[in-house]
């Protein structure tokens, strides 16, 4: 017997069933404690008829069987399970999944926790925090061969909070706001005055910290777990609410629109957006800054920042244009930069002023409310091309209400009070809505073009086939 272990052979003149492994029937002689790993075995027994007479093998530790008559069957080996992704926890730490792959399959593949979805590679999903996942290969009820993976305690990898309010605008001298925080799984909240080291000057979900607001001031927390087991795991990177401080006893009047040189473009071309902010008040603003967050689908065009005042800068798709100040009775800043149109579809984004040392009349920064005069939208539009067998799905945001679309002049009754559409017709697609009048957030239409390289449409051509006789 080549394969390590220790095994039983039976010698019978029958096998009553092959599948859950081999069941000897009328046995003549059976021995255990088999050595195997290449030792021979002989076994002498006086047989006056041979036929029929079969050999069974079985591993004594697994149960696993094999039978022939030959008297050199082969035993199943133990396959090799490898892990192709390791144990992930869900984010509400309850759960965790893998992936693993097994190299020398004898059966079905089956788990006791979660799902098991994929062919080799395998995925499980769902399996409960802090358990014990055993993966068997089964041959059989008797002949199958396991391997345990510990599971993660995904309470000690704690995720970052989340900081309900991350950003306050408040008056000198009003004591600070409550600061709150959620966590999931077993943690609490430390909070703290650094964005690294230093010691909690708080631990709780809510922090409202002491005395009065005198300039701005930048908060950071970050998760520790409470579970017993890992009582030092915390989360990393903090996270922060910055508490912003205005003299609210010098209003001034900020104003801000933007602006864009094309509305309807090809992908390729470059467009030129522009930030005007000016001060309507007769009273000077300052520590200024605007956040503009250009769309995910166009491509920045990197040294493109032009400021009459300030810097600018991108992360991802998030610019901050840090102005400083602005004098007062109309004094004027503009920043310009452009963008490359990448995709098909309509593509807007959103300035706003986020910051001011002042409290302004008619407007609080960084609150995103499209009333206030501090904010401004602008989108352009790539049309799409579509084959005649195609549809694009247009969403319009769920706080637009009472939807009416129209193709041109025309309205679509049939699609009134859809937020969602698939529209498919060559043409020019609008929409209004009770609080709102453009289309897809930025006054630009849906345009549909037919495609370039599309397949012809199937034609139905008649024919007659006539049948000549020679005389």
């Amino acid at each position: 017997i080549q394969t390590a272990g220790t095994f039983k052979v039976i010698l019978s003149r029958g096998i009553a069933t092959i599948g859950n492994g081999p069941i000897p029937v009328d046995i003549i002689t059976q021995l255990t404690g088999v050595a195997g790993n290449g030792a021979t075995t002989t076994i002498n027994v006086p047989i006056a008829d041979t036929v029929g007479v079969v050999v069974i093998v079985q591993n004594e530790n697994t149960g696993c069987a094999v039978a022939g008559n030959s008297g050199k069957p082969v035993v199943s080996k133990r396959p090799k399970f490898t892990i192709t992704a390791a144990p992930v926890c869900s984010s509400d730490k309850q759960t965790y999944s893998l992936s693993f792959s097994i190299t020398g399959k004898n059966g079905i593949i089956k788990v006791n926790a979660g799902t098991l979805t994929g062919n080799n590679p395998y995925n499980v999903t769902g399996v409960p925090n802090n358990f014990t996942l055993k993966i068997t290969d089964s041959l059989s009820a008797i002949c199958k061969f396991d391997t345990l993976i510990a599971g993660p305690n995904c309470n000690c990898i704690p995720s970052s909070p989340t900081i309900l309010t991350p950003s306050f605008t408040v008056c000198k001298g009003d004591t600070f706001p409550t600061l709150k925080a959620t966590v999931t799984g077993l943690a609490t909240v430390e909070w703290f005055t650094t964005l690294t080291g230093g010691t909690p000057v708080f631990t709780g979900l809510n922090y409202k910290p002491a005395g009065t607001a005198t300039a701005n001031t930048i908060f950071y927390a970050q998760a520790r777990s409470t579970d017993q087991a890992c009582l030092a795991a915390v989360s990393s990177p903090r996270v922060s609410s910055t508490i912003n401080v205005q003299d609210c006893d010098k209003e001034i009047d900020l104003t801000l629109k933007k602006f864009i040189d094309k509305k309807v473009v090809q992908i390729g071309e470059t467009l030129t957006y522009t930030i005007k902010v000016w001060n309507e008040s007769a009273n000077g603003a300052t520590g200024v800054e605007v956040v503009d967050s250009i769309a995910t689908t166009v491509g920045f065009v990197a040294n493109s920042f032009s400021a009459s005042r300030g810097t600018a800068s991108i992360n991802g798709n998030v610019i901050k244009w840090t102005i400083g100040n602005i004098a007062a009775n109309g004094d004027t800043v503009t920043l310009t930069y452009k963008v490359k149109a990448t995709q098909e579809g309509v593509h807007f984004n959103t300035a706003e002023i986020c910051k001011a040392n002042e409290k302004d009349v008619d407007s609080t920064p960084c609150n995103h409310d499209d009333e206030e005069d501090d904010i401004d939208r602008q989108c352009f539009t790539v049309a799409y091309k579509l084959c005649p067998d195609e549809r694009v799905e247009v969403v319009i945001p769920s706080q637009y209400n009472n939807i009416r679309w129209f193709k041109g002049t025309t309205e679509l009754t049939e699609l009134a009070g859809k937020n969602t559409v698939l529209l498919s017709d060559v043409g020019e697609f609008t929409f209004t809505a009770t609080n709102n009048v453009c289309p897809v957030e930025g006054c630009c239409p849906i345009i549909i073009q037919p495609g370039d390289n599309c397949c012809p449409v199937d034609l139905c051509i008649p024919f007659t086939i006539q049948k000549r006789v020679k005389k």
